[in-house]
């Protein structure tokens, strides 16, 4: 039967798709004289309900007689707006399947079996009502915005720019005629369009896009089979999959990456609640029915009631990439907002500090250096002028050394009070930690605030010192930081980033179609920025070795990312193993924000993870930012100088260590809350990652290997050397051969 178009006031960018054949249960009709009274909406003239006989003439204000139409999909027509937007129209046999606190959803008791149009109605009015009424609805056709609704009295309405309406009914009569079976649910991800969310805008094709399926779903009853969740619950919004989902590979935690030119489309949200507490890898044993709305530029499922959700199992990660004595360890890692100032909402709590200082030491074990994303200054987000930050950085390396890790040094150079973009007074920035026992930050002049970073005879000016500040395409944005630091002799610049965030781009389900990343040109004239300076110093120097680190708010597919790389550097989140390769997540899919690029001279010496854990969890788990941290280890003891070198995996930077998506659980591991609730069943599902494969005994840690003599490429080595099997045998095998020669001359003599 033909869905017709639940009209909702939201404001939000609205993904419309493809219709789906609904089928409502039939109910017996029950006639208007079996029913006494009639409720009627408030009146413009009085404010108040009025409640009349059933059949009783109401004398209407308006000379023209409402329209009657047979069903709900005459309201909703086949597009995203009403053809009978400030008609008044008459509404007959429609059930009652979902209420809130301004309104409720109507559904045609009987299906015109249009796919292309809605079958529900959203109607405004706080008037009375059950699920399972059968009502009569007389009012005026409205496409509008639910957020209208959250307005407190003495405030003004903004619309919300980019955002699709909903169809609604207001100033309505409700005239009740009994009780009726709620219309079956329909299966939404039946017929859900795959990748495309809205290729043709002046076109309607529920059949093939997503954004005009969801419109001819609008506020219509759907089912979703026994999801399984995708990611964290998130401002009261879990996104799922269908539990019989056969579309394309899932990741090592069963979600979708996301992936160039498409959306993920067959993820969906689903409204739980804000206290409600799930991650990825979570499911339901029993189906999810729910109405489809739309609010915040995004169509939902919103249900009456949720199941008891069952834990998946899924445990935050401690990475495999362990401390080595030739080996130089570079951990990023985005700490979201973190301050000295513990005080005030949105502030730093210590329970914070304590987490992100213990991830520090228990799951990416003591990095050498560690670039810090979001330090904001001393007092956090107090707009007073404030822009040092010393005390926050000084605060979060304190903490590491209570609790037993490194004596961490901080740098870092404050930005100049407004000018970086971010949390207002907040003054977010990039800044390092580093370990002096194992580092050293090469002692020169700092730089100044809007001083621009440059080489001389291949070597920072000055140290640390910001890339091109002052620069139209910094403008707003945090500037990155470039640090020189030696490593037993060897010299590296490690360039900290933070760029253009995405806040601005086109909604993936708003009313601009096709969506457009409208940040996009700035991150590319950034990255220019970046790849130019790194060209000046390989130009100087060809045997200076780069590392950059941090949020590059862009995936390690995109134009931008590429822009940096160019020939010069190389994209260890590029080519890590596909399950595995997120550090982020949001609306469904996980991607790949934080990015490590090194210079193509240490390509065969590294190898790379990110470690998951935060990204996928909530705090009740133990998350502590949004980011997960990414973390590359140098082996500077591997020499290249061979002529005809064994194969190596080490050509491959993300072979040499298994993807870290095997899980091994963190020993700071919550329960999950909603599982005490819940009859839970222990969950033994096949993984699909190539890390889960490794023996325990693969996965040791370096100090193991080490005191047995091997290395993170699986070679035998000789203690405290960078000569691997292969060279000491041909040491062997050469001294072998001159004695025996020089043996043979001596007993000739």
């Amino acid at each position: 039967m033909k869905k017709y178009k639940l009209s909702i006031l939201l404001a939000s960018a609205v993904l419309g798709g493809v219709g789906a054949t609904y089928l409502s249960a039939e109910a017996n009709e029950v006639s208007a004289a079996e029913v006494k009274t009639e409720v009627v909406t408030p009146t413009t003239t009085t404010g108040k309900n009025e409640v009349k006989p059933a059949g009783a003439t109401t004398t209407s204000p308006q000379a023209t007689a409402p329209k009657e139409v047979k069903n709900i999909g005459e309201v909703q027509g086949e597009s995203h707006e009403s053809p009978l937007v400030g008609k008044e129209v008459v509404i007959n046999n429609v059930v009652v399947t979902k209420t809130d606190q301004t309104g409720f959803y109507v559904q045609d008791k009987v299906s015109d079996n249009n796919p292309k149009t809605s079958d529900a109605v959203y109607v405004a009015s706080k008037d009375k009502v059950e699920s399972g009424d059968l009502l009569k609805v007389q009012g005026t056709v409205k496409e509008g915005y639910m957020e209208e609704y959250s307005v407190k009295p003495g405030q003004t309405f903004k619309k919300p720019a980019g955002s699709l309406t909903v169809t609604q009914i207001i100033n309505a009569t409700i005239t009740k005629l009994g009780k009726a079976d709620l219309p079956k649910a329909l299966n939404i991800s039946e017929k859900m369009p795959k990748d495309i969310v809205d290729n043709t805008p002046t076109k309607y094709n529920p059949e093939t896009e997503a954004l005009d399926y969801w419109e001819s779903l609008e506020g219509m009853r759907v089912e979703v089979t026994k999801p399984k969740v995708t990611g964290p619950q998130y401002k009261g919004d879990i996104y799922v999959l269908p539990g019989d989902y056969k579309g394309q590979k899932l990741n090592n935690i069963g979600g979708v990456n996301l992936r160039p030119g498409v959306q993920n489309t067959e993820v969906l949200p689903i409204t739980v609640g804000n206290k409600f507490v799930a991650k990825a890898k979570d499911y339901f044993n029993e189906n999810i029915t729910g109405v489809v709305t739309y609010k915040n530029k995004t169509y939902k499922i919103d249900p009456s009631s949720v199941p008891a959700i069952q834990d998946g199992g899924l445990k935050r990660e401690v990475s495999k990439i362990y401390p080595s004595e030739d080996k130089l360890t570079i951990a990023s890692y985005n700490i979201e907002n973190f301050s000295a100032n513990n005080k005030g909402h949105d502030e730093t709590p210590e329970e914070k500090v304590d987490k992100i200082a213990n991830s520090f030491i228990k799951e990416v074990h003591s990095p050498d250096i560690i670039t810090l994303i979001e330090v904001q200054d001393n007092n956090g987000g107090v707009n007073d002028g404030t822009v040092d930050g010393v005390k926050s950085g000084e605060k979060l390396a304190q903490r590491i050394k209570s609790l037993g890790g490194p004596d961490y040094k901080y740098t870092e150079i404050a930005p100049v009070d407004g000018k970086d973009g971010g949390k207002p007074g907040a003054n977010i920035r990039v800044a390092y930690l580093y370990n002096p026992k194992r580092v050293t930050l090469i002692g020169k002049e700092k730089g100044g605030s809007e001083e621009a970073a440059r080489f001389v005879n291949g070597h920072l000016e000055k140290n640390p010192s910001r890339v091109d500040p002052t620069s139209v395409h910094f403008e707003k944005v945090r500037k990155s930081l470039a640090a020189e630091f030696e490593f037993k002799g060897e010299r590296i610049v490690v360039i900290a980033n933070h760029l253009k965030s995405k806040l601005g781009d086109d909604a993936i389900y708003g009313s601009n179609q096709p969506s457009v990343e409208n940040t996009k040109a700035k991150r590319i004239e950034e990255a220019k920025i970046l790849n130019a300076f790194i060209k000046e110093g390989l130009r100087q120097n060809p045997n200076l070795k780069f590392v950059l680190t941090g949020d590059f708010n862009d995936f390690e597919f995109s134009d931008s990312v590429k822009t940096i790389v160019g020939n010069e550097l190389v994209n260890l989140m590029a080519e890590h193993e596909q399950g595995d390769r997120y550090s982020y997540f949001y609306r469904g899919s996980n991607q790949s924000l934080d990015n490590i690029l090194i210079s193509k001279n240490i390509k065969d010496k590294v190898v790379f993870s990110p470690v998951h854990i935060n990204a996928s969890f909530m705090e009740e788990h133990g998350r502590a930012s949004d980011h997960d941290p990414v973390v590359v280890q140098i082996d500077f003891s591997k020499k290249e100088v061979s002529t005809t070198p064994e194969p190596s995996p080490a050509s491959n930077p993300t072979t040499e260590v298994k993807p870290v998506s095997e899980n091994k659980p963190s020993e700071n591991v919550a329960s999950n809350p909603n599982q005490e609730a819940a009859n839970s069943k222990e969950v033994k599902e096949e993984r699909t990652e190539q890390g889960s494969k490794a023996t325990t005994e693969q996965v040791k840690s370096e100090k193991e290997k080490t005191n047995k003599g091997e290395n993170f490429f699986g070679k035998n080595v000789l203690p405290k050397t960078g000569l691997n099997s292969s060279s000491s045998l041909l040491f062997a095998g050469l001294s072998a051969v001159a004695a025996f020669i020089l043996g043979r001359k001596r007993n000739k003599n």
